[in-house]
């Protein structure tokens, strides 16, 4: 496993720095991390979850040291004291259909032509991180913590101008509203190209000046998100790719 510097750069940051496979070209970026320990239901793997956020960086170091790769990894279990950002809850398949995770996965099949794949294997080609540090549930929960706006422009000085995260050539902000168009093109250096989908299953794309970086920005993809969107941004990825 290739862990590059600016990797280990990011980590010295000491920030949540995500999940999955942070040598590949496709990178996204969702809301906050879905955990909630007061939410009342299923509290062990909340707990489980909520430890796991918070010591992210710590695994990654660990990985790190000791070189593991995502084939070194078993798959999860809910007896497991731990669940390794490399490739987390690596063998579980979510059948919920509104699932964020599972909208991933589709994305995934789409891009790579993975017909009928059932499994959750996308953290195989996909690097996931968030654009909030405050874990929530739902965005409503999220936006009504007191500390919300601040931490999430800090982030957006810091953690998202990081070189690691400037390395992705693909970027997908699947996080609606905790960005805006002028935020993307300060940030990602890149221009706004045009929009496409349909009315609440739209999404945006930029491409930098020299078009080697592709960044699209949509809504968040869980809930009520339509295959056809999923189509439509895989499609846009997939003719980046090949170009």
């Amino acid at each position: 496993m290739n862990y590059t510097q600016n990797f280990k750069d990011a980590i010295k940051l000491n920030t949540y720095i995500g999940t999955g496979n942070p040598n590949k070209n496709i990178l996204i970026i969702g809301k906050e991390v879905a955990t909630d320990i007061e939410d009342g239901k299923n509290k062990e793997l909340e707990l489980k979850n909520l430890k796991a956020f918070n010591n992210n960086c710590i695994d990654w170091q660990k990985n790190i040291d000791n070189n593991i790769n995502q084939n070194d990894i078993p798959n999860w279990r809910f007896e497991n004291k731990e669940n390794n950002p490399l490739y987390a809850f690596k063998g579980v398949e979510i059948k919920k259909e509104g699932h964020t995770w599972r909208k991933y996965q589709k994305l995934n099949n789409y891009i790579f032509n993975k017909n009928g794949n059932k499994e959750i294997n996308f953290q195989e080609d996909f690097f996931i991180t968030e654009m909030s540090v405050l874990p929530a549930k739902t965005t409503g929960k999220a936006k009504i913590k007191t500390d919300f706006t601040d931490k999430l422009q800090e982030r957006k000085k810091t953690f998202l101008n990081s070189n690691f995260i400037q390395d992705f050539p693909i970027v997908i902000l699947a996080c609606g509203d905790y960005i805006n168009g002028k935020e993307i093109t300060e940030i990602f250096k890149v221009e706004f190209i045009e929009q496409k989908g349909s009315e609440r299953q739209n999404f945006w794309i930029h491409l930098n000046s020299d078009k080697s970086r592709l960044v699209i920005h949509t809504r968040q993809l869980s809930a009520n998100v339509s295959n056809n969107l999923l189509v439509g941004i895989s499609d846009e990825i997939k003719k980046f790719l090949n170009k």
